[in-house]
């Protein structure tokens, strides 16, 4: 005998509603079709899947039929991912998620670049954070990500390659009592009103991880999604940030940026990840190979 997928898809359903009628009704067959179904199952894993009720108003799930509905949640979602990917790899376009810092940094750097860019007319960026991008990635929305992190990212479902890693820095007004310092110690910055992106934002966990040390003593006065009006505030001295050596040497009149003594010190790991049952297009592929020449 052997195993129907719609059967499985029917036991799943079953074991969600626990009700025949409502499943009958959501895939719009008789009562009966779900009722051999499950039949067919419990013949084949030689064992009832759901305690008995003659009325078949309410089911529950026996201990195996707990067991098949986890393992058939895992099976049908890899399906679903698996025909995702196969949909895609026949499509020339493909989806890219860009955290927003990250997106400007590297798309500046892409468009010196001298090799063909052909790859752009095929590219559709997502904007997002990176815990959000992520998700989508997972869930099949997008084909590919560039994600920020403050270590390597790992996933078993995915691959990930670390493009490169940019040291965070304290950015302050040259006009700071502490600009002429060489290097500073987050304890000696307790005091200073931090203006940082937004709690989204890869760079307010580096500070909260840097805060922690301290109890929480640094005060952040003022959380924005722009990095362009962070330092516009900085230059006007009203108070300090933190951000990744990433985009820093533009527009960067009348500040500075000072290194963190090195037990402080935190960096921006920028990675690529697509999911391992991808199948890369060519356009991505000549994306990606672009992508590890840059730093």
């Amino acid at each position: 005998m052997n195993l129907n997928l719609r059967d499985l898809e029917y036991f799943y359903q079953l074991s969600k509603l626990r009700s025949f009628t409502n499943v009958a009704k959501y895939f719009r067959v008789s009562q009966p079709t779900i009722s051999y179904a499950i039949k067919r199952l419990e013949s084949y894993y030689d064992c009832d899947l759901f305690y008995k009720d003659s009325s078949h108003q309410v089911v529950d799930l026996t201990p195996e039929g707990d067991l098949l509905a986890m393992r058939t949640n895992e099976i049908l979602s890899e399906l679903n991912h698996t025909k995702k990917a196969i949909h895609r790899s026949s499509m020339k376009d493909f989806k890219v998620g860009f955290p927003p810092i990250i997106s400007s940094y590297l798309l500046s750097k892409i468009l010196k670049e001298e090799e063909s860019l052909n790859f752009l007319n095929a590219l559709h960026m997502i904007y997002g954070g990176s815990n959000e991008l992520l998700s989508q990635l997972l869930n099949g929305e997008i084909d590919s990500s560039l994600l920020g992190s403050l270590e390597k990212i790992k996933h078993p479902e995915l691959e990930i390659e670390e493009l490169f890693q940019k040291e965070f820095f304290i950015i302050m007004s040259d006009h700071h009592p502490l600009a002429s310092k060489k290097e500073l110690a987050f304890k000696d910055l307790l005091n200073e009103d931090f203006i940082l992106l937004g709690e989204h934002n890869i760079h307010f966990t580096a500070f909260n991880l840097l805060n922690e040390k301290y109890n929480h003593s640094a005060n952040a006065v003022l959380k924005l999604d722009d990095a362009h009006t962070i330092k516009e505030l900085v230059r006007k001295n009203l108070g300090i940030s933190l951000m990744a050596d990433i985009g820093l040497s533009e527009d960067f009149k009348h500040l500075v940026k000072i290194p963190l003594i090195e037990a402080d010190k935190q960096y921006f790991h920028i990675n690529y990840a697509y999911q391992k049952i991808a199948i890369l297009s060519e356009s991505e592929k000549n994306f990606l190979e672009i992508l590890k020449t840059l730093k």
